[in-house]
Parts: structure tokens; C-alpha cells; sequence
């Protein structure tokens, strides 16, 4: 554990096991005046991501950065006790792979669970596509996103699927970015209005082009775009619609489920949800790869496609913003995993476990790739306590170069 001093605040990380770009993206949040007075704390799975840190937590009040939170709003884990002990592998992967859609893969029917969410309530409507998002609706995307079966400690199965909101919260997240840094640089379409009308009373019609061109293509502001923030009326459209993609993205990861317990003839025992990627409006905690941990809380920790998850219980530790890893964290970037893991060991690692993924496209994902289980199992013990550990017996990831886009089911 360390402190990195900035600007306007501090962060508190969790590990020592964190490398320099990591570090020099949490010293660029501590430097803007935005951060001030937030408390910052860096989870042990933190590593560098696009413009932040995965594993960020922070306090939020009157301003957020939509980059920081992400493009895969409500990103989460799904898991779902199962009475059943046995299952059969070859069943559960043809069904798979027939009804659950995954890569860039679309639904061609619509799934049942897309009553459940209304999406002409997002302030940012007419910047979706509806028709495109509701056909997402019980897909699984590709990257790190995965389904899997575990063995519990008494024998009985767990599925767990980790999947987010689709494009749909690249959507969501690129307009509130875009909007953000526009009105910061006093570029967006409030100012543009304001010189067009400035410039017909002034006579000047003439030059509303090349003057609209110049506003558009000024720097006016020295926050990066990377760290533009929403303040006032669109912070407050921003928290609206993304508690609006946190449901959709938990209704997707349902929808899944649903498709694959009914197909399989399951009795569900019990379930509960754990997501990362969102800011959590009841304590004013914005979470970027990162869990909720309150006291008494029950959450899910999943590790690699070897070593499975850790079910937990969370304590409420202030000084860790009630936060706990949303996975181990990546040691390897996907471009470094590619280039220096093997297939033969990414085969032999898997040894043991059900899977028709372990191929070149998934290389990316293997266990070599991620921070080793028991170092994050001794960095968590002051934020959460480790109830049991779920062994993998089935897994699924169509990886990131798996389907063609909008290729559909």
C-alpha cells in the first residue's frame, strides 16, 4: 500500500504490484481541480486503462467523468445457485453457443426481458440506436466477458456470467464524453447557438460557417478530454441515464441466464448481482473496475478461467470507499499476452476444466495473464472477508476477434 500525492488530492493504492502507467494515469486524476476533496482509493487489481485506471474508486458529488465510469456501464457478474450437482458439459455448451449470442453477435428475435426497460426515458435518446440495444438483450459480448460453471465448496453448481450493456453504454458514455468536453471548451451546441445569434444581429451572416468551424476547432480548456466532466443539468441527465444502462446491462445478463437454466432444466437455489463500472448514487461512489463492499454485503470476486471466483462478504470499510477488485487485474496487456503466452500452456493451464474456448482468439484471457489468485486473496482481508472459493468445471468466452459486426443469431 502507497499514497500518490497530486494537486488537489491524494489516492490510496492497495497494492505494490502496479506498473508506471497505471501510476502516472492515477497522478493525472489527483492533479485536476475537479478531484478536489475526493477521497481516492485504488483497488489491488488496478491496471492502466484507456484515459484511467481499472480499479479506480472515488467520491463524487456535483461532478462526474462519464470515461471514468466507462463505456460498459453496470458492468457485472450474474451468479445463480443451482440445485443440480451434475450437469452434462456437451449440453451446456451446444445450447450455448446456439441461443446465447456473443462477440459483435446480435439476437435475431428480441428477447422477452426488453419489456422490463423503457429506453426513450434516456435524455440522450435520440443519440442510440433502440432497435440495435434491444436486440443486445441476452447477449454475452466478447473481451473478458464469460460464462461459466462453477463447483462450490458443498458440491452444488453456480453459474456465473459477466457480461455489461452492450453498445448501447458506448453509446450512452461516448455522447456524455463528447457533450462534457464540448461545453468545458464552450464548443457545444449551447455556444454554437450563441455566436450564431450574435453574429446575425451584428450583420454578419456571411460568416457563421467559418466561425462555427473556428469555435469547434479552438482549445479552450487544459482539462484532457479524457477527464472532461459533466457539472450541473447534464451531470444530472449523465447520473439519470446511467442508472437507465445499469438496469439494461443487469436485464442482459438475466436474460442469459434465463435462456440457459431453462434450457438446461435447472432449479434456481438462489442469485445475487455484483457490477462494477458505475457510480453508486445511494453513497456517492463512483466505481471504474472496481465492487461494492458494504457491510453484510454478498459479492462476487472472479479471478482467471483456471482458478474461478471468490464469494465474499463485504465489511464497510471507509477507508477502502466500501470497495472491493472486480476481478485479479491484468499483469499482461491483451497485445503483451498474445505476444508471449503460449497455446500449449494456455491448454495445459485449462487442464481439467470443460471448454471449447481456448483457442488463439482468446489467448488474450488466458490465466497467465492475470495477477496470481492468492496475492489479491491477502490484499482484500481489510475490505472483505472470503466466504468460499468456486472452482470452474464449464467456460465459455468467445473472445474479441470471434464475430463479424452486427453479425446476427
Amino acid at each position: 500500500m502507497f499514497t500518490i500525492q497530486g494537486a488537489y488530492t491524494c489516492a490510496t493504492v492497495y497494492t505494490d504490484n502496479i506498473d508506471s502507467s497505471a501510476v502516472g494515469q492515477i497522478q493525472q486524476l489527483c492533479n485536476q481541480p475537479f478531484a478536489a476533496g475526493a477521497k481516492i482509493c485504488i483497488m489491488p487489481d488496478v491496471h492502466a486503462g484507456k484515459g484511467c485506471t481499472v480499479g479506480t474508486t472515488m467520491t463524487v458529488t456535483d461532478k462526474a467523468v462519464p470515461n471514468l465510469v466507462g463505456v460498459d456501464i453496470g458492468c457485472g457478474m450474474e451468479t445463480t445457485m443451482i440445485r443440480e450437482t451434475r450437469f452434462e458439459p456437451q449440453q451446456l455448451d451446444k445450447l450455448i453457443r446456439r441461443e446465447v449470442p456473443s462477440g459483435f453477435a446480435v439476437r435475431d428475435k428480441v428477447h422477452r426481458y426488453a419489456e422490463k426497460i423503457d429506453l426513450t426515458q434516456l435524455c440522450c435518446y435520440r443519440h442510440i440506436k433502440e432497435e440495435r440495444a434491444l436486440s443486445s438483450i441476452g447477449t454475452l459480448g466478447g473481451g473478458n466477458h464469460f460464462i461459466e460453471l462453477d463447483r462450490r465448496e458443498d458440491g452444488s453448481l453456480c453459474l456465473v456470467i459477466h457480461s455489461g450493456s452492450r453498445h448501447l453504454g458506448v453509446e450512452v458514455a461516448s455522447w456524455y464524453q463528447n457533450e462534457a468536453y464540448r461545453r468545458l471548451n464552450g464548443s457545444d451546441t449551447i455556444s454554437q447557438q450563441e455566436l450564431i445569434a450574435r453574429l446575425k444581429a451584428e450583420g454578419k451572416e456571411k460568416q457563421i460557417q467559418k466561425e462555427i468551424t473556428k469555435l469547434k476547432a479552438t482549445k479552450r480548456t487544459a482539462i484532457p478530454y479524457e477527464l472532461a466532466y459533466c457539472e450541473g443539468e447534464l451531470f444530472e441527465q449523465y447520473i439519470h441515464d446511467m442508472a437507465i444502462v445499469q438496469t439494461f446491462a443487469r436485464i442482459n445478463r438475466q436474460a442469459m441466464t434465463d435462456v440457459i437454466v431453462k434450457g438446461m432444466g435447472w432449479h434456481v437455489e438462489d442469485q445475487f448481482t455484483t457490477i462494477h463500472n458505475y457510480i453508486d448514487i445511494e453513497h456517492g461512489i463512483l466505481r471504474k473496475g472496481a465492487v461494492s463492499a458494504q457491510a453484510g454485503e454478498i459479492l462476487l470476486i472472479p479471478m482467471n478461467m483456471r482458478d474461478g471466483s471468490l464469494i465474499c462478504r463485504g465489511k464497510g470499510n471507509p477507508d477502502w470507499n466500501c470497495s472491493a477488485p472486480h476481478g485479479a487485474g491484468r499483469i499482461l496487456s491483451r497485445s503483451q499476452a498474445k505476444l508471449q503466452c503460449s497455446m500449449e500452456e494456455y491448454r495445459a493451464q485449462m487442464e481439467g476444466i470443460f471448454t471449447t474456448s481456448v483457442s488463439r482468439d482468446t489467448l488474450d484471457e488466458c490465466p497467465m495473464a492475470y495477477k496470481p489468485m492468492d496475492e489479491i486473496m491477502q490484499n482484500i482481508a481489510d475490505t472483505a472477508e472470503i466466504l468460499e472459493v468456486i472452482k470452474p468445471v464449464y467456460n465459455f468466452k468467445a473472445g474479441s476477434d470471434e464475430a463479424p459486426w452486427l453479425k446476427k443469431r
